[in-house]
């Protein structure tokens, strides 16, 4: 699918650090990027709670927080789903775990031009008019973040903002 619709410039973009290696010096992080879930939910209690309490007044509620992960979960890192899920209890807002990412895109490691060549592609329901917020655990070049904006719009959904 070719992209079509971009981010809009009233998103709120919440980004925590602005280098990846803030987050790769936690001790939870590698077995989190390796599917653990409990790892997971270590790291982004003790790394991003208190950050995103400070941030509650940048959503209202009843928001749809969804993060690009793939179908198959087993190994797949836990980080992005866990992230959506404490987003939706303190936003007061709701996990979308229907929108899946339907191909594997190897991006970790790749360099600008793989990461072109092998865009991120979802599938799943979006709920025409429904907001939409989205979550990922890293962004390098924002190419997953948007390739999921776009199928969000093209299926009538609202991209309201992302946090990082």
């Amino acid at each position: 699918m070719i992209r079509s619709k971009g981010f809009s410039s009233e998103m709120a973009l919440l980004f925590l650090f602005t280098q990846v290696q803030q987050i790769k010096v936690h001790p939870a992080y590698k077995l989190a990027k390796a599917g653990d879930q409990d790892a997971a939910l270590e790291l982004v209690i003790v790394v991003a709670v208190p950050w995103l309490y400070e941030q509650r007044y940048r959503f209202g509620s009843g928001l749809l927080f969804v993060a690009p992960h793939a179908q198959e979960a087993t190994g797949d890192n836990a980080i992005p789903q866990t992230l959506s899920s404490v987003c939706a209890e303190i936003f007061d807002g709701t996990s979308d775990t229907e929108i899946v990412q339907s191909d594997r895109v190897y991006h970790t490691g790749a360099d600008p031009m793989e990461r072109m060549a092998a865009r991120a592609q979802f599938v799943g329901r979006v709920l025409p008019g429904a907001e939409y917020v989205l979550v990922d655990d890293v962004t390098s070049l924002g190419g997953t973040l948007a390739e999921l904006a776009n199928y969000i719009q093209l299926y009538g959904g609202i991209v309201k903002g992302a946090v990082v």
